[in-house]
């Protein structure tokens, strides 16, 4: 009989006694073996769990090291691309925005001076632009100082300007324009001339001591042309200045007055002539002052136009650059001619300037004591 068949009498109640003793030794059996295994199964679960929570630290372990690690070259990326980015500061910031300090123009020379030199000859008829002194400050900033001279007093002045990510700021004092009225004829009327006609003129002038130096606009009754103008210069012994430019109809306006600086004094920039001749007066001194003077304004037209996106970024320029493009065309189809100029020069030589037919009056805006000896 098998212990199938034997378990199942059991279940009936149909074994007899050595039967039952049979099948419960072989329950007692099976009972010890059952809790064995389940004894062995309650170990291998604890090592299994064990062995999972370890290797979890381990991989908790190696996680922290490697994200350790990774800040640690982040750090390193980061202090390296600031380091870079401090030590290369001047080259990335001149590459994106504009740079003051180039030197294209001249070798010891910022080309922003030259740049404002031509909108003062230009622009301002008593103020000559000497130098700009430029101060890195980082990231496309810059501190300027800008220095003029007045050309009746030699006193110099600076004055303070910035540079911030290519815009230029200057202070509204290094904008020296001339007075719209101190010409008889270089503007449509805005009101009453300021100009002293040639009779009173004559009478003020008579009784000065001649220790006086004066500087005067002097108006003209009609435009000169530049032989015209050499003519009368050639006959004068006062000091010819800066020369106002009919840049327009007389009954259209264009402003600021444009001009040149008769005299051609100031720092020489040979570099700058070569490329617009006739920029340095006193670099052509054996061609005639007539034809000198013309090439002299047509040059500062062309660099003001050439140099446009400069003109562009200042504050109060005007526009500058596009406003000579409308004076170049208008003085190409009609000649450089004047209609009124500064003049230096003592009360005798104002006199005596006031003698031409064609002079209107003079404005005198400023006057310095020339004691011989002192």
């Amino acid at each position: 009989m098998t212990f199938r068949e034997l378990l199942e009498k059991y279940k009936n109640q149909t074994a007899t006694p050595e039967e039952r003793k049979q099948v419960e030794a072989e329950l007692e059996k099976y009972n010890a073996l059952t809790e064995y295994l389940l004894e062995q199964d309650v170990d291998m679960e604890g090592e299994d769990l064990a062995g999972q929570q370890e290797e979890l630290q381990k991989i908790d372990r190696s996680m922290k090291k490697r994200g350790r690690r990774i800040i640690a070259i982040a750090v390193v990326i980061a202090c390296v691309v600031m380091g870079a980015l401090t030590a290369f500061q001047p080259v990335i910031s001149k590459v994106i925005w504009y740079d003051p300090t180039e030197r294209d123009l001249q070798q010891y020379s910022y080309d922003i001076s030259c740049h404002l030199a031509v909108l003062a000859e230009l622009t301002m008829p008593e103020v000559q632009m000497e130098s700009v002194i430029v101060t890195e400050q980082g990231w496309g900033k810059y501190d300027l100082q800008v220095q003029q001279r007045e050309w009746s007093s030699g006193k110099y002045i600076w004055e303070d300007g910035t540079v911030t990510r290519g815009k230029i700021e200057l202070k509204s004092n290094v904008y020296q324009y001339g007075a719209i009225n101190a010409f008889s004829r270089g503007t449509a009327p805005f009101g009453d001339s300021v100009m002293t006609e040639t009779p009173d003129a004559k009478v003020a002038l008579a009784d000065l001591p001649e220790y006086l130096k004066m500087e005067a606009y002097v108006s003209l009754g009609k435009d000169w042309t530049m032989e015209e103008l050499a003519d009368f210069a050639a006959k004068q012994e006062g000091y010819l200045g800066w020369v106002g430019v009919r840049t327009s109809p007389e009954g259209e306006q264009r402003l600021p007055l444009m001009g040149f600086d008769a005299g051609g004094s100031g720092y020489i920039w040979e570099n700058v002539d070569a490329v617009y001749p006739f920029y340095e007066l006193s670099m052509h001194e054996d061609v005639p002052l007539a034809e000198a003077w013309e090439k002299h304004f047509l040059a500062l037209l062309q660099y003001s136009i050439d140099q446009g996106d400069f003109y562009a970024r200042l504050n109060q320029s005007n526009d500058h650059g596009n406003a000579c493009q409308a004076v170049q065309k208008y003085v190409t189809e009609n000649g450089v001619k004047t209609y009124g100029f500064l003049y230096y020069g003592t009360p005798a030589e104002m006199r005596k300037l006031l003698e031409n037919e064609d002079v209107e009056g003079i404005h005198v805006t400023d006057y310095q004591l020339r004691v011989p000896g002192l």
